[in-house]
């Protein structure tokens, strides 16, 4: 019988990990996420500027590109890529996928259909940051592990 190996992948705008997890009651280990990196920002603004007019109706805001939001699509692309290459590799049978909501929005918008197929459960919280040896507690709702 083939073993059922599920990814949890954790990922916010900026990082990504990737645990795995054998099948019940087989703990989880790190697998290497090789060329996952988020885009570099060579400028960030959170918010557009204002100009403003000596007199009359002249003052109002710049619209500028939203440069965070287009890296954090940018980043969620190619994770995407990532897990759909792994997944028509039979790398892995099912996925978790964790992230902070707005993450989580964006990467489940990116899904291919046969990705949305074998994905299990996805938790938006930020993980990124949890030691592996807590992770576990996280998932009891989701996975056996």
């Amino acid at each position: 019988m083939k073993p059922n190996k599920t990814w949890i992948v954790l990922a916010d705008a900026q990082s990504v990990r990737i645990v795995v997890n054998d099948g019940p009651n087989k703990g989880v280990y790190g697998q290497s996420a090789q060329g996952l990196h988020a885009p570099p920002l060579s400028e960030l603004s959170d918010a557009p500027g204002m100009t403003y007019a000596p007199a009359g109706p002249n003052r109002g805001g710049i619209t500028e590109p939203d440069l965070k939001a287009q890296a954090t699509r940018a980043f969620a692309e190619k994770i995407v890529d990532f897990l759909d290459a792994a997944r028509a590799a039979d790398t892995f049978q099912q996925f978790i996928l964790i992230a902070p909501p707005a993450m989580l929005g964006v990467l489940r918008d990116q899904l291919t259909p046969a990705l949305r197929k074998v994905l299990r459960a996805d938790i938006p919280k930020d993980l990124t940051h949890l030691p592996l040896d807590q992770l576990p507690a996280h998932l009891g709702d989701v996975l056996a592990v």
